[in-house]
């Protein structure tokens, strides 16, 4: 229920949804005392959802005329999890070619993600070893690439 929460405050519904799904199918949610509030979760993740989808063109207008590439590397991850790779990585790229970005090495870290979710390991991999910073960034980056080659 966290990671689901989390990923919808960090404006990724679509991650956000398959992380509830997950719970649902291994039935660690929608059971028990908290099966109630699990569907309230789940009815909140559809309407975020929704409402993402129904706001895209917008939202792709915005994050394109935006002096900081923040919005094209969220919206890309989107359509990643969305299942639309071929639209969602080229748009964390260009977010990332943007600059102005508050965390740049959080959003090459976000694209390795993104390559990962959608089957490219190799380049993945490569854009996760270019990841640096003394923050934990690095890290979590080398913990993905592990995860790559598992």
């Amino acid at each position: 229920m966290e990671m689901t929460q989390l990923a919808l405050q960090a404006g990724s519904p679509a991650e956000a949804k398959q992380v509830l799904e997950k719970g649902y199918e291994t039935k660690a949610l929608g059971t028990g005392k908290d099966a109630e509030r699990h569907a309230r979760l789940k009815a909140l993740v559809d309407k975020s959802i929704a409402s993402s989808q129904q706001e895209r063109a917008k939202d792709e207008r915005e994050a394109l005329a935006a002096p900081s590439g923040e919005e094209l590397v969220k919206l890309g991850m989107n359509y990643v999890y969305e299942g639309k790779a071929d639209k969602g990585l080229p748009l964390i790229e260009q977010g990332i070619k943007k600059g102005n970005l508050k965390r740049p090495e959080d959003a090459k870290l976000t694209l390795g993600e993104a390559q990962l979710v959608a089957g490219h390991k190799q380049r993945a991999v490569q854009t996760l070893r270019g990841v640096s910073g003394n923050d934990g960034t690095a890290d979590i980056a080398r913990l993905w690439v592990l995860n790559a080659r598992a």
